[in-house]
């Protein structure tokens, strides 16, 4: 029996159309964007290399896998998930279905948290991101922040294997602590200078009405909040509450019809300064508040 012949070097601009061809016929939404971003990974080059002809050619290693990421990206599977990462704040993290994909509002939580909670990078501080998933929240607060002891929660031991994981890769992995825990189970009282977190928001019956790549692919636990949504942040705000010290600060992601409720949630736990913060669409996306 022969051994069949090698594939011919493919142009990487011809199997982005095709791609393009392939995902638009299966009617997946912005086909030719995710074509791009596809090719490009296995091509090693720039989206805007490809988009002018170049990129240079798949080999056959790359055209099998290729034929996967088809067959998948068709099926509805998100991108990030088939691609194995995203980028997160200017860093690259390891991205798979036992977390959620990190997200650009998730990006301004972080930022915002270095913003008002630890405005500077040579000042100790200890932090617990709750929920972590892939671990972008705390390992980016690590990477910024030097001296901040890092402590992130999951009640998934999948998920935290996987934060772990991009910890070592980001060299963080000595000043993260990963805990599989609910909330903040087993922190000390009064100890947190900061708690952050993107818990489950969504109410629990508008997730069938979630697009497929987010409703049939992610983690149904990390997105849904029970029947008003804020199922977990009710639990957090107290949790949050006892393991801060006096003056520390609890930042939350929450859903842009929340605002109100969170802040009612915050100030009758005893919070101070209650803030909703908008994205940059504008929408009501992150609750702010400090303890007395």
């Amino acid at each position: 029996m022969t051994s069949p012949a090698p594939s011919a070097p493919l142009p990487a601009r011809e199997a982005a159309d095709r791609l393009a061809r392939t995902l638009d016929a299966s009617g997946i939404d912005e086909a030719a964007v995710l074509a791009e971003w596809t090719v490009a990974d296995l091509a090693g080059c720039s989206r805007s290399e490809l988009r002018t002809g170049g990129g240079g050619t798949l080999g056959a290693a790359a055209q099998e896998r290729l034929a996967s990421h088809t067959s998948r990206l068709a099926a509805g599977e998100p991108l990030q998930y088939v691609l194995g990462h995203a980028d997160f704040l200017g860093h690259r993290f390891a991205c798979d279905r036992r977390a959620l994909i990190p997200r650009p509002e998730t990006e301004e939580l972080v930022l915002a948290a270095l913003r008002l909670a630890l405005p500077g990078p040579a000042a100790p501080a200890r932090v617990a991101d709750v929920g972590t998933g892939t671990g972008c929240i705390a390992i980016s607060l690590a990477l910024a922040r030097p001296r901040a002891g890092v402590i992130a929660t999951d009640t998934s031991a999948d998920a935290l294997a996987l934060a772990a994981s991009n910890a070592r890769a980001l060299g963080v992995h000595e000043r993260v602590r990963f805990t599989r825990a609910d909330l903040l189970d087993g922190i000390e009282p009064g100890g947190l200078d900061l708690v952050v977190a993107n818990p489950p928001y969504i109410e629990s019956d508008t997730i069938a009405g979630l697009d497929r790549n987010v409703r049939d692919f992610e983690p149904r636990t990390a997105l849904d909040g029970g029947p008003d949504g804020l199922a977990t942040i009710r639990r957090l705000v107290p949790a949050a509450f006892n393991a801060l010290r006096p003056g520390g600060r609890i930042l939350i992601e929450i859903g842009e019809t929340q605002g109100q409720a969170v802040r009612v949630l915050l100030e009758s736990c005893g919070f101070s300064d209650a803030a909703i913060l908008p994205d940059l669409s504008g929408r009501d996306r992150i609750a702010s508040a400090r303890s007395p």
